[in-house]
């Protein structure tokens, strides 16, 4: 009985270490929700991309055209928008070359804004044009120039690059051919090394993000690690300097300052399970996290397995004190073209240090150069912030696949917290926090895996687009308090948060959302995020942990209450009868399990009028404890492993037990099997009578199907016959139990 507890209890903890966060406590289906929405295009794919975005509006690049959108309700500024279409002769010579009428088109893909000037660069039937615009007229529509726009922008509209405006310069990754095999990071007019496997191997951008002197690219590329062995994607950041003019001499339109690593979002263990393909990155965010009052600039990523893996996705987050850690430490080389890449020596590390960023690069010499060329790799990875994932997902049914952050959100105790929007490859919106953000120390002298766990509170999951519709990118707006959801052919607008979802105090506590809080005046879940109140003492909100006794001593609504009504303003506390229970104290025992409509099979079509929210099941409980659901689907996990260990043993044991005695180890015939390769002609048994069996593997033929024997003495011809007439006669035996061809042989043999 220990041994079985041991072995559950061992079973549980390796079920607990891999298992996704909890469901969101609030599921809204595609449609229950009112939203606006802009279609551009609505016979032909727009391809959407957002290109830039200010307080009040977005620019979005579409099918022959870039749409300038209010962030209040995602109406058009007609008056803005800008028409490009591709010339004939472009459209006419892209479909020669293999592609479609709809890929011929021109989409623009690159937008940056300064000083009065719109540059904007699109894909022009896969030849790749710039403009720039006089944004200070009326309308914006007098061109200024137009120049070629390889390595500014991609030929595939589908291509996945990424553009950023830094320092009054344009910074892009993408690709500078028509057929994408030529990737770039590229700042005219300095490019990274062509053909060169080692700098970019095939590479995925997906964001950029600048500080005060780098700029950093984020993406998923083949590891040169493993090209000897295999192909394996990981996520990387690479860096260059502002400054960076270029090298000396052939090296005067290359980066002198490029660098890279990898980043690591796995789960922490023995054995770590890597989520090692890049989605999609956040901007730069400043926030205070831990104990301390020290700020941190982090950034958050979403990451999936491979395709061919299991379908798990994770939200990590990278602070950029530990990516400068990681460029400041070892190189990795290569002594050769098939050796394994190891950290290099400091003896080996040419000075100034390669990958810095100096006054003038030009002034450097060849040597350096050629050593950032044939040493582009880090040794370290960059860790996670909080040293495991904040967000974790298996499904077969999603991935994720965009993310946006409200940063900072206050919460009513002064508390803040960075809100996640995470969206998936089939139109949802998953809503999270870290409950725990402000615990713990993230100071740079904590090690990273000292730093407190991550405590992961998923709120709302919402079905913004139709299922399969896959997320491309999202937004926060701050001034409407809205999420912009941008798919290729259509842009949504939601709300931030759905407090009035929920009817109870203590379902509203419960959601942990900041934006959230039970209002005992108004008697409703209202949104307070990031808002000042001249009375905060009748909000009720906790973040952490989800409880509040003032909640417990309310009347819980029943479920006729749920359902009837939305509006809880309008309803008045009922007296509870005096044969029931009180709710508070049934608060003490009980199990809560959630369940999602979506996932039970019912028979029942009736259509509903209310939204749709997740149902309470209450179970209670003998012995006084609360059990969460995360708890109890352990224990059924690990009750199922064991079912299936204790299955196979017994089977094993019965399969051993009733096993027919011809094939046990212990028969006559293996015995006799190894006695008839022991003998030969000349060492006949002397015990002639004694029960002989001849093996059916091919050495019975070698052995029997012998020529005639050679005259010899009396004695062994004697022998001879009396052997001959045994094999014969326990052959005869043998064949009337077991039909073998190779017994028939042997007795054509000897008779």
């Amino acid at each position: 009985m220990a041994v079985a507890r041991a072995v559950l209890v061992l079973l549980a903890s390796t079920a607990q270490a891999w298992m996704p966060d909890a469901n969101a406590r609030i599921h809204v289906k595609y449609g229950d929700e009112t939203s606006e929405q802009f279609v551009g295009n609505s016979t032909a794919p727009d391809h959407f991309r957002i290109l830039d975005k200010d307080d009040f509006s977005i620019i979005v690049g579409g099918r022959n055209a870039v749409y300038n959108l209010s962030l209040y309700d995602l109406s058009e500024n007609v008056d803005q928008r800008l028409e490009w279409q591709s010339t004939d002769a472009h459209r006419e010579l892209c479909q020669l070359k293999g592609k479609s009428a709809d890929e011929c088109q021109n989409y623009p893909r690159v937008a940056a804004r300064s000083h009065g000037r719109l540059l904007v660069c699109g894909t022009n039937a896969f030849k790749p044009l710039c403009r720039r615009y006089d944004t200070t007229r009326h309308p914006p529509n007098h061109r200024i120039e137009e120049f070629d726009g390889s390595g500014r922008c991609p030929y595939d509209p589908q291509h996945n690059s990424t553009a950023i405006y830094a320092d009054g310069h344009l910074y892009t990754a993408t690709a500078a051919d028509f057929s994408g095999t030529d990737p770039l990071i590229y700042r005219e007019p300095v490019r990274t090394e062509r053909s060169d496997l080692r700098l970019l191997n095939d590479p995925s951008f997906v964001g950029a993000v600048a500080s005060t002197s780098h700029v950093y690219f984020f993406y998923r590329e083949t590891a040169v690690e493993f090209m000897n062995c295999g192909k394996a994607v990981y996520s990387r950041v690479a860096r260059v300097c502002l400054n960076d003019k270029g090298g000396p001499h052939t090296f005067s339109d290359r980066w002198t300052s490029f660098l890279k690593t990898r980043l690591n979002c796995s789960v922490p263990g023995e054995y770590p399970f890597y989520f090692d393909e890049i989605q999609a990155t956040t901007e730069l965010i400043n926030g205070i996290y831990g104990s301390g009052s020290s700020r941190n600039d982090i950034i958050y990523a979403v990451f999936t397995t491979p395709q061919n893996a299991i379908g798990g996705s994770a939200v990590c987050a990278f602070a950029m004190r530990d990516i400068l850690d990681a460029f400041d430490g070892t190189f990795k080389g290569q002594e050769g073209m098939n050796s394994n890449w190891l950290p290099l020596e400091k003896e080996k590390v040419p000075q100034p240090r390669p990958g810095s960023c100096v006054e003038d690069s030009r002034t450097l010499s060849d040597s350096g150069v050629n050593f950032i060329k044939t040493h582009p790799l880090m040794d370290k990875a960059v860790s996670s912030f909080l040293a495991r994932p904040i967000l974790i997902r298996v499904s077969l049914q999603y991935r994720f696949s965009a993310i946006a952050i409200h940063p900072q959100v206050q919460a009513m105790n002064g508390n803040k917290y960075d809100v996640m929007y995470v969206g998936t490859d089939d139109g949802r919106v998953i809503k999270a926090v870290n409950v725990a953000a402000n615990d713990g120390s993230f100071d740079a002298s904590t090690d990273e895996y000292s730093r407190n766990p991550v405590r992961t509170a998923v709120i709302s999951e919402v079905q913004v687009l139709p299922s399969g519709v896959p997320i491309k990118q999202m937004h926060v707006a701050l001034t409407t308090e809205k999420l912009i959801v941008a798919s290729g052919d259509i842009i949504k607008a939601i709300s931030l948060s759905h407090c009035t979802n929920v009817l109870s105090c203590r379902e509203c506590v419960a959601l942990q959302d900041p934006h959230c809080a039970w209002d005992s005046k108004q008697q409703q879940c209202s949104w307070v995020g990031n808002r000042q109140f001249p009375n905060p003492e009748r909000f009720l909100q906790n973040v952490e942990y989800g409880k509040s006794e003032i909640c417990n001593k309310l009347p819980a609504l029943l479920p006729s209450d749920r359902h009837s009504n939305r509006n809880l303003a309008t309803k008045k506390p009922t007296q509870t009868e005096p044969n029931q229970r009180q709710p508070s104290d049934d608060i003490q025992n009980e199990i809560l399990i959630e369940v999602v409509e979506t996932n039970v099979l019912s028979e029942d079509k009736t259509p509903s009028n209310h939204k749709h929210e997740t149902d309470l099941l209450t179970v209670e409980a003998a012995d006084g404890n609360i059990y969460s659901a995360q708890a109890l689907l352990t224990a059924v996990v690990a009750s199922c492993l064991v079912t299936l260990m204790l299955g196979f043993v017994i089977g094993y044991l019965f399969s051993r037990r009733f096993r027919h005695p011809f094939f046990a180890d212990t028969s006559p015939f293996n015995e006799q099997h190894n006695h008839l390769n022991r003998l030969s002609p000349l060492e006949t048994p002397l015990n002639v009578n004694s029960g002989y069996m001849p093996p059916r593997s091919k050495n019975v033929n070698m052995v029997a199907n012998v020529g005639p024997l050679v005259k010899q003495d009396n004695l062994h011809l004697e022998l001879g016959k009396d052997r001959a007439l045994d094999l014969r006669n326990s052959t005869e035996s043998l064949d009337k139990d077991l039909k073998c061809g190779t017994l028939q042989k042997v007795k054509k043999t000897y008779i």
